[in-house]
């Protein structure tokens, strides 16, 4: 039996966790009951080219440094112990999808970005106790779209109207999954 996911437009609680401008994006949140490295790899695959930025709120495991070390994977690391990676590689990309399913289920934030002209640098992120998350040297307008993955799911905030609505979304959801209707905003 394939496992369900719903999409849906995101609470408004999901929304203001983030400090980055309402308009143009639209928010959706997508949700699964076992996120696996496939549900991310496909969906990345099939949504964005390269590059793709990756950033690692906290220190990863020994298995991502392993990976990361293996290929020679250039970051730029920032004080609170977090990582930031540009992707340019489908084989980088599904080993960063590992790492990010793994860090996701164990509650580390991560991070991807997909525009032009986005810099490692600028993709820091500022966290306060009971503040949303904000990035502060971001130039918003370079970015197309902003994802938030967790254990659960995973929320996309995009500009670009192939992404803009639940319906949309399911589309670049492998196939292996299913979409529960009930549940789902479509």
């Amino acid at each position: 039996m394939k496992t369900q996911y719903f999409v849906q437009y995101s609470s408004d609680s999901m929304i203001n966790s983030f400090l980055i401008p309402e308009e143009p994006f639209t928010s959706i949140s997508i949700g699964v009951r076992d996120l696996k490295t496939d549900f991310i790899f496909t969906l990345l695959q099939n949504m964005f080219s390269f590059p793709i930025f990756v950033v690692l709120e906290n220190d990863i495991f020994e298995q991502g440094k392993n990976i990361i070390l293996k290929r020679n994977i250039p970051s730029f690391k920032f004080s609170s112990g977090g990582i930031i990676f540009k992707v340019d590689s489908f084989d980088t990309l599904e080993a960063f999808c590992d790492i990010k399913v793994n860090l996701a289920l164990n509650g580390i934030s991560v991070f991807i970005f997909y525009g032009q002209g986005l810099f490692k640098e600028d993709l820091v992120p500022s966290r306060q106790w009971n503040k949303p998350v904000e990035f502060k040297k971001l130039d918003f307008q370079k970015v197309e779209t902003f994802i938030d993955v967790s254990e659960v799911g995973i929320t996309i905030f995009s500009k670009n109207n192939k992404f803009n609505s639940p319906r949309k979304v399911s589309h670049f959801i492998s196939a292996s999954y299913s979409l529960d209707l009930e549940s789902s905003d479509i």
